[in-house]
């Protein structure tokens, strides 16, 4: 099509969203023609957006990571290994799904992470798409570790978390039985809603006590510092909101959408303290 690359995000509960902003950045600096606009919208109505010739690239959050992908007509490996899609694009006339959440939180892992820092026990909360992508981004990128993903219904993650992360050492807790053993925990993942804007409190209840050691990172980044971080920072834990993550996902799509790069290095420097500062 001639014009501006029609893009945009699709979820629930988004007018909060950074990445209208992260992606008039990367317009700007790669002069790529393109605008980026939120669908915030109930389930019912994802059928026919996605169906629909409005759009040249969408990404897709919560809560659709893992409904999207019924709406695609093929998945790329990465989005098949996770179970759920946060990109989608067109190819050959056909709707595709992609995963660029992995990419996203292995960047930003690997950017806080200390020089020959081994994680061996590793927390995951949650076990919907971001979950999933996080799980699949360990298993891929780290080995002999041990990962217990957390939630509220330990026998239904195991159902929806199982088939995707089978050569993974991976076992299955309760939130209570989690916060118990909090302080044996090196990584401690939130890749759930809780603590959001839309969701506030905590994915496990407070008081928490982690280990000072510590790495403990939270995928949301509005309130720059849930309370999940906070609980994290006064026991001497490291700690890192989604900022990094979000952008690095977005450097991954921009990628997939246009074919040019995304100056992921660039905008570690010039739009990250920008992003901080709203």
């Amino acid at each position: 099509m001639s014009g501006p690359l029609r893009l945009g995000l699709v979820g629930k509960n988004i007018p909060y969203s950074l990445s209208p902003a992260i992606f008039e950045w990367g317009f700007e600096v790669t002069e790529i023609a393109g605008r980026y606009v939120i669908h915030d919208l109930e389930e019912e109505s994802l059928p026919s957006l996605i169906a629909s010739a409005e759009w040249d690239g969408l990404n897709v959050t919560i809560p659709y990571k893992a409904a999207a992908v019924r709406f695609c007509a093929q998945l790329t490996p990465v989005a098949r290994d996770a179970g759920a899609v946060n990109t989608l694009f067109r190819k050959d006339g056909e709707v595709w799904g992609d995963n660029t959440d992995l990419a996203g939180f292995g960047y930003a892992l690997a950017r806080r992470r200390a020089p020959n820092e081994t994680f061996h026990n590793v927390l995951v909360i949650g076990s919907g798409g971001a979950a999933r992508a996080v799980v699949v981004a360990l298993g891929k990128g780290y080995h002999q570790m041990a990962i217990t993903v957390a939630s509220r219904d330990a026998a239904r993650a195991r159902r929806k978390l199982g088939e995707f992360v089978e050569s993974t050492d991976l076992s299955f807790a309760s939130l209570e039985n989690a916060r118990e053993s909090l302080e044996g925990f090196d990584l401690v993942v939130n890749a759930t809603p809780t603590g959001g804007a839309s969701c506030p409190g905590s994915p496990i209840s407070p008081p928490l006590r982690f280990n000072p050691a510590a790495l403990v990172m939270d995928l949301i980044y509005e309130p720059r510092r849930t309370m999940f971080l906070e609980q994290a920072k006064a026991c001497g834990a490291r700690t890192e909101n989604g900022l990094v993550t979000l952008i690095a996902q977005a450097a991954a799509s921009f990628l997939v959408w246009t074919g040019k790069e995304f100056p992921l290095k660039r905008a570690m420097i010039e739009l990250l303290p920008r992003l901080k500062a709203l």
